[in-house]
């Protein structure tokens, strides 16, 4: 393994220019390449919606990354038959796909409390979820993947900080900012580093544990990424990672030896705090539905009626 990693973050629309993301990501490749990177990494959704594992923008994107010598992340909505999932692929140097990360956790809801996953907020919910969070060994390390409401569960942070990936890519496709105490108590917690971006949002940027192992130019600001993009827009930042000076910290990592296994099995049980509030109406009836779902199986055409739609869920 190196004991060096040169990474670049990008930071790409999706919404707001003429040309497609594919079509803008040349330029970021040829960016990295002179930047001697490793790794570049874009966002959630960046190579299309709907588009299959090779279909022309995924292949586009791979000879990118073999014509510039550079491991590459990106995420699509890949058909799979005639369903789909929110995925990330890894390409490695010479354009080869090594793996892809499926989504675990669908995001989707109306406002104010974006749940539950109503008609017209439901795709994810309705798509195939991931099963599993994984590592895939790069050339100069291990790395794992989260893509956007993955990283508001703590859970999934564990099960990334955990696998022995030295890297956790936090991809997203939205248009908020990257939060930093996210990804700062996530770098802190599993002594890694957390390399995050996102698409029509700002702040995309990389956090460090408890040891400095992130060189890049700029001044470092308290509990903030560093280095970030502070503004939307397309974007690109880079960073050089200690990767020796990464691992001897992981060595000594005290959260990690100082664990207690035995009292975190609460978190492996469905949680049903939601049943204290029995005064409390729901925002919407249908709500009492999607209590404890994360994957739907029901027919899309849901009837409005709580108790009807119910039984369609049993049977299901």
């Amino acid at each position: 393994m190196k004991n060096k990693a040169n990474i670049t973050l990008v930071q790409l629309t999706e919404k707001e220019s003429t040309l497609s993301a594919v079509d803008r990501m040349e330029p970021f490749f040829i960016n990295a390449e002179k930047h001697g990177s490793d790794l570049i990494v874009f966002p959630e959704y960046s190579l299309g919606r709907r588009i299959t594992i090779d279909s022309p923008n995924v292949l586009r994107f791979r000879e990118l990354a073999r014509i510039h010598k550079i491991n590459a992340v990106a995420g699509l909505v890949e058909s799979i038959g005639d369903r789909w999932s929110t995925t990330a692929i890894v390409v490695d140097r010479d354009g080869k796909l090594i793996g892809k990360y499926l989504k675990t956790h669908p995001a989707g809801g109306p406002p104010p409390h974006d749940w539950p996953p109503l008609p017209n907020h439901d795709d994810e919910a309705r798509g195939i979820l991931g099963s599993e969070f994984k590592v895939f060994e790069l050339d100069f390390g291990p790395i794992t993947i989260l893509q956007c409401y993955d990283g508001m569960f703590p859970e999934a942070w564990t099960c990334a900080g955990w696998s022995g990936a030295e890297i956790i890519l936090w991809i997203n496709g939205r248009p908020s900012m990257i939060q930093d105490a996210f990804c700062i108590t996530a770098a802190h917690c599993y002594g890694c580093v957390v390399a995050a971006c996102i698409s029509d949002g700002w702040n995309t940027g990389f956090a460090e544990p408890r040891v400095t192992c992130i060189n890049a130019p700029g001044k470092r600001e308290e509990m903030r990424l560093f280095p970030r993009i502070m503004e939307k827009g397309d974007a690109s930042i880079h960073a050089t990672i200690d990767l020796a000076a990464l691992r001897v910290h992981r060595k000594h990592l005290r959260t990690m030896h100082q664990r207690r296994p035995e009292l975190y099995t609460p978190q492996n049980h469905p949680v049903t705090t939601w049943q204290k509030y029995p005064d409390i109406p729901w925002a919407v009836p249908e709500c009492q539905c999607f209590t404890n779902k994360a994957q739907l199986k029901c027919p899309p055409d849901m009837n409005n009626n709580s108790s009807q739609y119910n039984k369609k869920q049993e049977k299901t």
